[in-house]
């Protein structure tokens, strides 16, 4: 019995593999935006505890009011990194996304192109065995004919 072979077995070997190192980098770059949005929540409760304490520090404390505020501020400065680097790392995770979706597509086509080549081989077999019995049909036909008209003549 004949067996398929798809000629493009490899490329479709390549292409789940470079589907699942897209994957592998996707959670990569999932897993540092995950840490940057703790940083910088993290960030944020610090800078809003600094800013309790400036407030209750020009209540209480004026003498550490001015290094409240210095604290407050370098909290804001960080925080803001942390918001520009979150919003950054938020584009190369889309970015990876859409290398994961390529991927995908190309793995997809081809995998569909195998089970069209597939089909069709199969197709085509199924027509060959047609014709084969189709014409060992004729064969056995063609002797029974001939067989009778032996038959026939050897009756006379």
């Amino acid at each position: 019995m004949p067996r398929f072979k798809f000629r493009l077995e490899a490329a479709l070997k390549l292409a789940e593999r470079e589907l699942d190192n897209e994957r592998r980098r996707l959670a990569v770059e999932l897993e540092q935006l995950r840490q940057v949005k703790n940083a910088a929540c993290k960030a944020e409760e610090e800078w809003q505890g600094a800013i309790q304490n400036q407030k209750e520090a020009g209540m209480h404390d004026p003498e550490n009011l001015g290094r409240w505020q210095a604290y407050a501020v370098s909290r804001l400065k960080r925080l803001r990194e942390l918001q520009k680097e979150l919003e950054e790392q938020e584009k190369r995770v889309e970015a990876q996304r859409v290398n994961v979706i390529e991927a995908h597509k190309n793995q997809e086509k081809l995998k569909k192109l195998k089970e069209k080549k597939k089909a069709a081989f199969w197709l085509k077999e199924q027509h060959r065995e047609q014709n084969l019995l189709d014409e060992a049909g004729q064969i056995i036909f063609m002797r029974q004919r001939e067989e009778q008209e032996y038959e026939v003549e050897d009756e006379f």
